[in-house]
């Protein structure tokens, strides 16, 4: 039997081995290690990369889970994982943004919360419901901004709360009244310029460091400021940022009487829109401490209760009636609504009011505007004369057509008018310019060409001689009609065209020269006048010797002219002519 036994024993105590050292393998994640720490089973998962909670052994009861990336905890998380006898949880940087108002519902033992150095902007009234047995909660490092009423749930046990570096501007002044147990509670490095009174009216509060905010010391902090030094909470030094005359001033130097707030006034509406006759009220809000005066001034005269019924000014005076000195922060037991009713309005009231609000500490003033619009006479708008304006229209469009009509007509008129151009011979432009030199100007030297010289000195040897001999005979020379074309238009009536006179020379030789009178025809003669400068005109062809201006007669060839050595006798019957 004895023998029996102790082999028993042996193996049952193998057993209790084999499963007591099951936790230390850390479930095989090789980043977490695993161990015994001040008496308690640890698992310590430092940095290991986790995205959510580890599959470790039950009786963990501390979990060390700084540095992971978690980023939020669903309900009942810890649940999940069969993580239930956790008595410390270090969740710090591990960029949480959410937490579910029941994530931490069944740790029942859980006495040590980190939560720091996270990104929390909130949290739920009922975040940590359930976990009752808190002792220690760090909320340090997260941008809380604000805390309200009833933050936390009941926490019997809850005796140090850090909430340092937490944004805090604002703290309800019923945001701790479900921990009753709270000693110890950091709140300094925040952005807190004012706290009530009853904000940690705490039974055994022991500390509360409050350093290093922005400690506005005026009405509003007096009795904060007053119960703090009376409750002997700490040692640190805490000093005031404004206003300006207080910077930097301890609040152990500073009294009751020290802590004021200057008067100030707030008008509402600031402008008022009325007509003769209505009935209109206005009013400021008044504040400070200690509790200024107010008066209304019109025209810079003071404004007050007449003793008549008929009045047409009241003025009333109406404090704050739902203040909440937990909430309404801006205002204090001094504000009130100072108003003015106006029955009856005329323009002897329209114009300025102010304000006006005094006080030991200083003055401010406040302004309304009473505006009547002046009557106006409203004109009826003449609708424009369309019909003169298109009687006008109409008659400049007829008269534009009018001209451009009558000048299309003489422009054809003209074109009508010109005659038609036409080209001439190099022998005809030859004659035409020797007859134009001729004729205006003997003693020219600008001739039309070489032919034009040989003729001039012709001419002038003739006149130079004895010419008596040669005596000039006035012939007209007839042919058959449709001979010569007629003379063109521009020799037609009324220019003054005649007969032409043609010099003859006759030898006393019928037979060899007929009678000059038995053919020819008639030729216009320019007039002697030269009002043409052109170098041709139109005088019609005419029937000459090849390459000169003399004009054969009938009969005559180069055969039976025999040329005398005398140039001027006329051995030969020829007739020059010059178109004068």
């Amino acid at each position: 039997m004895g023998i029996r036994t102790w082999s028993r024993s042996i193996a049952f105590l193998l057993i209790i081995t084999h499963s007591g050292s099951h936790w230390l393998n850390c479930g095989k994640i090789p980043e977490c290690s695993c161990k015994w720490s001040s008496g308690k089973k640890t698992a310590s998962c430092v940095q290991a990369g986790m995205k959510q909670l580890p599959m470790l052994a039950s009786d963990i009861q501390v979990l060390d889970l700084h540095g992971n990336p978690l980023k939020s905890l669903e309900e009942d998380a810890f649940v999940s994982v069969e993580l239930l006898n956790l008595q410390r949880l270090n969740l710090s940087l591990t960029g949480l943004v959410s937490l579910h108002p029941n994530a931490f519902r069944e740790l029942r033992i859980l006495i040590e919360l980190d939560l720091s150095q996270n990104d929390l902007f909130q949290l739920s009234p009922d975040t940590f419901k359930g976990a009752e047995r808190l002792r220690l909660l760090i909320l340090n490092d997260n941008p809380l901004g604000m805390l309200g009423l009833k933050q936390f749930p009941i926490l019997r046990y809850l005796k140090k709360l850090e909430i340092s570096r937490c944004k805090l501007h604002a703290v309800h002044p019923h945001a701790f009244v479900n921990l009753q147990a709270l000693e110890t509670v950091n709140i300094h490095q925040n952005l807190l310029s004012f706290l009530h009174q009853d904000t940690f009216n705490l039974p055994v509060l022991k500390t509360l460091t409050l350093s290093d905010n922005p400690w506005y010391c005026d009405c509003r902090l007096r009795e904060f400021h007053e119960w703090f030094l009376n409750s002997n909470l700490g040692n640190e030094d805490v000093v005031c940022t404004g206003p300006e005359n207080k910077a930097d001033m301890s609040w152990r130097v500073l009294k009751r009487e020290d802590m004021f707030c200057p008067p100030s006034a707030y008008s509402s509406p600031t402008v008022i829109r009325t007509e003769a006759g209505a009935d209109i009220s206005f009013g400021c809000l008044v504040r400070g401490d200690p509790k200024p005066t107010v008066n209304w001034l019109f025209q810079y005269s003071e404004r007050r209760n007449s003793t008549d019924r008929g009045s047409d000014v009241i003025i009333n005076e109406y404090p704050i009636e739902h203040y909440d000195e937990y909430s309404d922060d801006f205002l204090n037991r001094s504000a009130q609504w100072v108003n003015v009713t106006i029955t009856n309005v005329t323009n002897d009231y329209s114009g300025e009011w102010k304000c006006s609000v005094k006080s030991r500490i200083g003055e401010a003033s406040a302004y309304v505007t009473i505006f009547l619009p002046k009557a106006r006479t409203a004109t009826a708008r003449v609708a424009p004369e369309y019909s003169t304006f298109i009687l006008v229209a109409a008659s400049l469009l007829a008269m534009t057509c009018s001209g451009f009509i009558a000048s299309c007509v003489c422009w054809k008129t003209r074109r009508r008018r010109v005659p038609a151009s036409r080209s001439f011979t190099d022998q005809e432009k030859k004659l035409l310019d020797t007859s134009l030199a001729v004729s205006c100007d003997r003693t020219s030297a600008d001739l039309g060409s070489s032919y034009g010289f040989e003729m001039l000195d012709r001419s002038m040897s003739l006149e130079s001689e004895d010419i008596q001999r040669f005596e000039p005979v006035q012939i007209t020379i007839e042919g058959p009609p449709g001979t010569f074309p007629p003379p063109p238009a521009e020799f037609t009536l009324p220019a003054p065209y005649g007969s032409i006179f043609i010099s003859v020379q006759v030898a006393p030789n019928e037979e060899l020269y007929p009678d000059l009178l038995g053919g020819g025809a008639t030729l216009p003669r320019r007039s002697r006048t030269c009002f043409l400068k052109s170098a041709y005109d139109n005088m019609g062809p005419r029937i000459t010797a090849a390459g000169s201006s003399t004009w054969s007669l009938p009969g005559a060839n180069a055969d039976n002219i025999k040329m005398d050595k005398d140039p001027l006798s006329l051995s030969t019957f020829s007739t020059e002519f010059t178109a004068l």
